[in-house]
């Protein structure tokens, strides 16, 4: 762990052993008699769990499997007359509501469970109407230190009756003040948003535990705006805000640093992505002889990943990672359990390298044959020169093979899941386009197209032309058929709009020539939708005018890919107002799966414990059943569950939550949103001409800096025109900094490629590149007398 890391946990577990219970897989703490939690939607509010010291039993109660509220303990009974008993503190004058917390259960709960408390009639409750959430059984007003007990009996023989937490919330309104609970990136968008402010009211930035005001504002429209802060130190920082009606709050500490979003998300985008995978890694498990043996996972819903399906577009995720940001990856070799693979990867090959093989090779041993599944195996043969000191050219030459066999084919009988009616021959034009699934953006085919146009022409094959006609034809059909006005065409794709706007943008970027009349407009018309509709105090991009969040499902997976459209579409688009207000709100989303939002939760239900995201305080309340997913996704690290459904927008803190579930198709968004994230990050700067002799002085800004406490490096490629080819190591400026610098010599001379020297000649050019393919970033230095 890092210096800052240690720092920041250190700070914050210091509030997290007042404000609330520790994650599951630490030892019980000391019993605390008045647990008080800042919470949303509430001044103050007094906790109790099962392993306070104020709870009582009588009767036979057993502790569940499942953790409970916030990390704890639920307890259960199937004995009528049985009762659990909390006793609660009041820290203050005030009226409360009374709420208990009922766990899930895949057992039939009590229908007429019944809670009392001082002084009132028994109040019956149905648990088995209720998972995972807080039920407000009752309100009364207590004086500053006065004591409440609840309590619970059980009432039904045969059912299970549960106990797990009960809660003290003031009725006071609170001001809440919601942030990104881990940390903002210097140099970006900054924002919160305070829900209950008046327009006008102050704001402060200071540091934790510090009165000493560091940055100040006012709020406009529930949101604040600290963009312009970017202090030499990580922090922690807090935000106070003063309000009329709802008086002060203060945010959850937020730490402030170079790439920061990059820094804490990666390591467990690959965790996910190693944990999530078929048989856990071991392939001896797998049947592929027909695509209904496959027992990769009790819904048997995956080919290389539980729970992955077609058009979770796990490779391309995988890949773009590498792409963007190659040097992030290749520091150790990768640690997971690759068994059962027709054809391995090198021992030291990095993680990633061994996850793209691993989804290729358990691809091709299952002979997939629908569109969106060939178009992964696309992605690879594209990018395969740089696994190719990894992979063996013998997994190259089959999956190149195998789709020039099937590209065309229009079957597609293997391997899908809720699929819709089409055929699979790539080289068509597709008129139709998925539901709010997410199974069928449109636009998938333009990019594996031109990758295979660009495979074709570097191996000789016959007729590269029919692939790149058939990815301009895909774009022309958009930009002459697709509304972005309709919500289906854009927030309905759920997880996989993002691959519609990154297709789109590759095409005019990669090959502008092949690119449709129209097509830099079409992305600027999505980008006006886009911004249209996050004109809100979360800086959301909403359904339509009418709705927030894609009816009837649950959509971790929008939110989170939404930043690679945005950011995507930033980088193309001329208007420098409106690429700054994408990536403002490619950071919103960013800051929404860590929590801001109306539940102030980050989306991953363990983000607040060790085995978490950096700094984050609150993770997701519910959680799905462990082990009784379809694709047992509960535990795997880094795992997206759940985000606020519309109940809760535009601000009800105590909405039902609603469904809440891990899918690979949520994270594999994700780390797209990631490798843009890095691309648009990623800088180079050069003098615009030297004098051979001279050495070159090259920046490279890059998300490098994985470790706060380190001074690292990466690589640079530098050639000339004059056929010299060298690659040299850039040191990061300092621990924690965003640019990493180098100062190669150059000299005339013969050509000796790799020998440390640039040999140049006056009129010939420098290129310096950092990054590949299509994430490639590129400066040219002229040589001068």
């Amino acid at each position: 762990m890092s210096m800052l890391a240690r720092a920041l946990t250190g700070a914050l577990a210091s509030l997290l052993i007042v404000g609330a219970a520790p994650p599951a897989s630490a030892a019980p703490p000391a019993a605390i008699p008045h647990p008080l939690l800042t919470a949303p939607g509430a001044g103050v509010e007094v906790v109790s769990t099962t392993r306070d010291a104020g709870y009582r039993e009588t009767g036979t109660w057993t502790q569940a499997q499942r953790t409970g509220y916030r990390g704890g303990t639920t307890r259960f009974t199937r004995e009528v007359g049985a009762t659990a008993s909390w006793t609660l503190t009041a820290p203050a004058e005030d009226e409360y509501t009374i709420g208990v917390w009922i766990p899930f259960s895949s057992d039939v709960n009590d229908p007429a469970t019944t809670y009392s408390w001082d002084g009132a009639a028994p109040v019956k409750v149905n648990q088995a109407a209720i998972g995972d959430a807080w039920h407000t059984i009752g309100t009364v007003r207590l004086a500053a230190g006065a004591s409440l007990t609840v309590t619970v009996t059980a009432r039904t023989s045969g059912k299970v009756t549960r106990a797990d937490a009960v809660r003290l919330r003031s009725t006071k309104p609170s001001q809440d003040v919601l942030v990104n609970q881990s940390g903002y990136d210097l140099g970006a968008s900054k924002r919160f948003t305070a829900p209950r402010a008046e327009d006008g009211s102050p704001f402060t930035v200071t540091r934790e535990g510090s009165s000493t005001v560091l940055f100040s504002g006012t709020v406009t429209g529930g949101a604040g705006d600290f963009t312009a802060f970017n202090p030499s130190s990580p922090g922690p920082y807090v935000i106070t805000v003063t309000g009329t009606a709802a008086g002060t709050g203060t945010s959850h500490p937020f730490g402030i640093g170079a790439n920061w979003t990059y820094r804490v998300s990666l390591q467990r985008a690959i965790d996910f992505m190693v944990e999530s995978r078929c048989a856990h890694g071991d392939a001896t498990k797998l049947v592929f002889t027909d695509p209904a043996g496959n027992r990769c996972n009790r819904g048997n819903t995956g080919v290389a990943w539980r729970d992955d399906h077609q058009f979770s577009f796990s490779l391309q995720g995988l890949i773009s990672m590498y792409l963007a940001n190659p040097d992030a990856f290749t520091g150790t070799p990768g640690t997971g359990r690759y068994d059962g693979l027709a054809i391995p990867t090198t021992p030291d090959a990095p993680e990633i390298a061994k996850l793209v093989n691993w989804g290729v090779d358990l691809y091709l041993q299952g002979q997939v044959n629908h569109d969106l599944l060939k178009e992964q195996l696309a992605w690879f043969v594209h990018a395969y020169p740089h696994f190719s000191r990894w992979i063996p050219r013998e997994q190259y030459v089959k999956a190149r093979d195998h789709l020039v066999r099937l590209w065309g084919d229009p079957a597609r009988d293997r391997w899908n899941w809720y699929d819709i009616a089409h055929t699979a021959d790539l080289f068509q034009t597709y008129t139709v386009i998925g539901t709010g699934k997410g199974q069928f953006p449109p636009g998938h085919s333009i990019v594996p197209n031109l990758m295979m146009y660009e495979v074709a022409k570097r191996d000789g094959l016959p007729d590269p032309d029919r692939y790149l006609a058939a990815a301009t034809a895909q774009a022309k059909w958009i930009v002459d058929n697709l509304d972005w006005n309709a919500p289906g065409t854009t927030k309905g794709q759920r997880m996989s709009e993002h691959v519609t706007v990154t297709s789109l943008v590759y095409l005019l970027r990669n090959h502008p020539d092949a690119a449709p009349p129209g097509l830099a407009e079409k992305i600027r018309q999505w980008a006006d939708v886009l911004i249209s509709r996050s004109a809100n105090m979360w800086d959301f991009r909403k359904y339509s005018a009418d709705l927030w969040i894609i009816p009837e499902f649950n959509e971790p997976g929008n939110v989170a890919g939404l930043p690679a459209a945005a950011l995507a579409a930033a980088g193309v688009i001329d208007d420098a107002a409106t690429a700054k207000a994408l990536r403002r709100i490619a950071a919103s989303h960013i800051d929404n799966v860590f929590g801001r939002n109306p539940a102030d939760a980050h989306f991953s239900h363990d983000a607040a414990t060790a085995e978490g995201f950096e700094g984050v305080e609150r993770g997701w309340p519910k959680e799905y059943p462990p082990g009784r997913g379809a694709g047992e996704l509960e535990e795997v690290r880094g795992v997206l569950d759940g985000s606020p459904k519309e109940a809760s927008y535009p601000y009800d803190p105590n909405a039902d939550l609603g469904y809440t579930e891990g899918w690979v198709a949520f994270n594999s968004a994700w780390n797209a949103s990631l490798a843009q994230l890095s691309a648009d990050r990623t800088k180079l700067h050069a003098p615009a001409a030297i004098q051979p002799g001279q050495s070159l002085s090259v920046r490279l800004r890059a998300a490098l800096n994985l470790d706060a406490a380190a001074v690292e490096t990466g690589r640079v490629r530098v050639t000339t025109s004059g056929g010299d080819s060298e690659t040299f190591t850039v040191t990061e400026a300092g621990k924690s900094s965003r640019d990493f610098v180098a100062t190669p010599p150059t000299a005339t001379g013969t050509v000796s490629a790799d020998d440390g020297r640039l040999q140049v000649l006056p009129g010939q050019t420098i290129t310096i590149r950092y990054g590949l393919d299509g994430f490639a970033k590129k400066v040219t230095v002229r040589v001068v007398p």
